[in-house]
């Protein structure tokens, strides 16, 4: 049972750090907006929480259409090359990749400014929202303990 409230508390926790160094990744594409020959990035979500969260699957191209190259799941052409059992241990720097489909303006610069705002917000409100869902079962907890009323 234990198991169970801790497993469930540490995915929570891996969810609100990844949304929090996401509004990082996205602060910083926002704030280079003007800055020449600056390239958008971000990281698919779903891809880096199973990475952080220790679960396999074949390594494929990101669920989210604007990142990558859109190739779909990686071929192992060698035994020594890759395992394609997924991206555990890589980290969300590591998972970085160029916003596509972006133009670049003449200085080079890829950053769209209103999908950047738009990422921006909506990754706000998920991180708020999986802020809420853990203190709520912390509060649930404290209850359950006894201790609802201190």
């Amino acid at each position: 049972m234990l198991d169970k409230l801790t497993d469930s508390m540490q995915f929570s926790a891996e969810a609100l750090k990844l949304r929090a160094h996401r509004q990082e990744v996205l602060t910083s594409n926002i704030s280079n907006v003007d800055t020449p020959n600056y390239k958008a990035v971000d990281f698919d979500f779903k891809s880096a929480l199973k990475a952080a969260t220790g679960e396999k699957g074949q390594m494929s191209a990101p669920a989210n259409p604007g990142l990558g190259n859109g190739a779909g799941a990686l071929a192992v052409t060698h035994q020594g090359h890759i395992t394609g059992k997924g991206n555990a241990g890589m980290t969300t720097a590591e998972m970085l990749q160029f916003r596509r489909g972006n133009n670049a303006a003449i200085d080079g610069n890829s950053v769209d400014i209103e999908r950047e705002r738009a990422a921006f917000a909506e990754n706000t409100v998920k991180y708020e929202a999986a802020l809420r869902a853990i203190n709520g079962r912390i509060s649930t907890l404290k209850q359950a303990m006894g201790s609802g009323n201190q």
